[in-house]
């Protein structure tokens, strides 16, 4: 079984590849279901990035560049689109405190 972390690095070719689909009927059974290979990816990458950001020890580039982010930037502007907070923040405020 593959881990999010690996998926969400994963083109939406070689994703159609592992489930024996071409990219187009993957496209299409995403449809018709009201998704799109991105959606998915990015809500994948979020879940990922907010399991991840409660691992204290990663760092806040860690945790970009495990959920497919070459910069930690960019990361930061996708986080915030699909939480409406920093992942700094959102460490703050979720994170375990002692």
């Amino acid at each position: 079984m593959y881990s999010r972390a690996r998926l969400v690095k994963k083109c939406q070719h070689d994703v159609a590849a592992m489930l024996y689909l071409s990219p187009q009927t993957l496209r299409r059974r995403l449809a018709a279901e009201g998704k799109s290979y991105q959606g998915v990816k990015d809500a994948l990458r979020r879940d990922a990035a907010i399991h991840l950001l409660l691992t204290p020890n990663l760092t806040l580039e860690d945790v970009a560049q495990q959920v497919g982010f070459s910069e930690t930037s960019t990361f930061h502007r996708a986080f915030k689109k699909w939480t409406g907070v920093t992942p700094g923040l959102y460490r703050q405020l979720h994170g375990h405190h002692n």
